[in-house]
């Protein structure tokens, strides 16, 4: 049977700089030599290892032996245009996107946020407090909604941003 190609991804709770590719592929090519993981951010630029953007194309190699690779990747939730590329040789024999979502800096920052809450409970007497944490928490739904129902990393990275500003002024919003 052919190769149907497919991949996913997820990100490391335990590590939140890695994200795991796995080849969910189906059938089989036994010419394939590697993949290549191109990661395209909403800015135009490629994600390489350890957070490295690239404005020329660039790829993290894949062993076509290996069914996955962990690549610490990310230094904040991020959006972005995945595509691998199945090769024979240098020729490119399949390939798949998917729109991903990696937001797990968000997530852990927001239970962060409700450890000190319940460490402090006065903390939300602060006026602006629920008001900027459900801000928060919407950001994170409107990530997900643009990828899963649009694949709009544009948007998904947006939401991520605004967030993003909170993450580093959380003295000031929390």
């Amino acid at each position: 049977m052919p190769l149907s190609a497919d991949f996913s991804s997820t990100e490391s709770l335990t590590t939140l700089s890695n994200v795991r590719f796995l080849d969910i592929s189906t059938g089989t090519d036994l010419g394939l030599t590697e993949r290549r993981i191109y990661v395209r951010l909403a800015n135009g630029n490629w994600l390489l290892e350890n957070g490295v953007q690239s404005s020329t194309e660039a790829y993290t190699t894949w062993a076509i032996a290996d069914l996955s690779l962990t690549v610490s990747l990310l230094t904040q939730s991020t959006s972005a245009s995945v595509r691998v590329d199945w090769m024979t040789g240098s020729t490119v024999t399949y390939t798949k996107t998917h729109a991903q979502e990696w937001n797990l800096y968000d997530y852990v920052f927001g239970f962060g946020l409700l450890q000190n809450q319940t460490a402090s409970p006065s903390i939300i007497s602060d006026v602006n407090y629920y008001s900027n944490f459900f801000q928060f928490i919407t950001n994170i739904w409107n990530s997900q909604n643009a990828i899963f129902a649009a694949d709009d990393i544009y948007s998904s990275q947006g939401a991520l941003n605004v967030n993003q500003n909170f993450i580093n002024n959380a003295n000031m919003y929390f």
